[in-house]
């Protein structure tokens, strides 16, 4: 018995690939492990469009042989953030942008459209956008750029109009970054940030997200950041109050939920990888990124393998995850009741 691809415990994985084609490492992981989603970053697009469709048409292939259907993500929101850039592929602005833009509704509308033709192209189906944090301290430093502003109501009207556009084109959305790291001070990927929000801020800053989950978006990013007002020394990575009494029990999100990559510093200076995605995924998350190093995907296998063995995690949790990852996959509805 393989209990990684028999389980289904490696499909919660997300990883990164070292290059532009298909190499020895990653089919193995998909073989072996049962690997089956991929994050994709300016190092897997350099050779441009054609050797990018070739790389995801290859990771299809191999997934498909082992009976797996992959969701091949990339951060493609539009200005500071994109792993396609030209002149090898088309512009798009950023959320800066479209917020001091003369019709900023029509603007996002548009960008969500090119954004879906361009992924749809190169056999991309799923999009870690939008960001609705709204522009409060972050805009200094992690979230430059990448804010559609700084009143929720604001946020979360172009929010909807993004994830029900790209959507409706067969790109799977992704809101980011729950609840809300708008606030942050310190960038994740350096530290683990701490937000001393009172629940009325906290409210505030959820505006978007709750819009976000009417409107069916079916996947949401949480972060490495620790919200004082709901738990006061967990992230909510670890964050079973962030992951499932907030966002799953109390603003009925039955959508996929991913972890932040596990290889930033808001996690690594704190936990081991393997300790986690073992926390993580106990916490309620489905789909865990490992971002950059492939052996760290191995570790963290072992980790939840151990988990579930021991009964800390159980199997009906695991099925749980896979359960959310196939609906998305298969592309059933996911919309929570408005």
């Amino acid at each position: 018995m393989n209990f990684y691809k028999d389980s289904g415990l490696g499909s919660v994985i997300m990883t990164g690939l070292p290059g532009t084609a298909m190499d020895a490492q990653t089919r193995l992981l998909i073989e072996k492990y049962g690997v089956c989603n991929f994050i994709l970053f300016t190092r897997n697009c350099r050779d441009g469009p054609h050797a990018l469709s070739r790389l995801c048409n290859d990771i299809r292939r191999t997934c498909a042989r082992q009976g797996l259907d992959p969701l091949i993500a990339i951060d493609q929101e539009g200005g500071p953030v994109r792993r396609l850039r030209p002149p090898l592929f088309p512009d798009i602005p950023s959320a800066k942008d479209i917020a001091t833009s003369t019709d900023p509704g029509h603007t996002i509308k548009e960008l969500a459209q090119k954004t879906a033709d361009m992924l749809n192209s190169m056999g991309i189906n799923m999009n870690l956008a939008p960001v609705l944090d709204l522009c409060l301290q972050a805009e200094k430093n992690v979230l430059k750029g990448r804010c559609l502003g700084s009143q929720p109501e604001t946020v979360a009207k172009l929010g909807r109009i993004y994830i029900k556009t790209i959507q409706e084109r067969g790109i799977v959305a992704t809101a980011k970054h729950f609840p809300g790291i708008g606030r942050v001070e310190v960038d994740p990927h350096l530290d683990r940030p701490v937000v001393d929000s009172n629940q009325e801020e906290l409210s505030n800053d959820l505006i978007p997200f709750v819009h976000a989950i009417k409107a069916g978006v079916k996947a949401m990013m949480t972060s490495h950041v620790v919200f004082t007002s709901v738990e006061p020394s967990r992230p909510a990575t670890f964050s079973k109050k962030i992951a499932h009494e907030l966002l799953r029990k109390e603003l009925g999100f039955k959508g996929l939920l991913l972890s932040d990559d596990l290889e930033m510093k808001g996690i690594t200076v704190h936990d081991s990888i393997g300790q986690a995605a073992t926390e993580g995924f106990a916490a309620g998350h489905d789909l865990l990124l490992i971002c950059n190093h492939q052996d760290k995907v191995r570790e963290a296998l072992e980790s939840l393998r151990q988990a579930i063995e021991h009964g800390r995690i159980s199997s009906k949790r695991l099925n749980e995850s896979i359960s959310r990852i196939h609906r998305v996959v298969l592309k059933e509805d996911t919309k929570s009741p408005s």
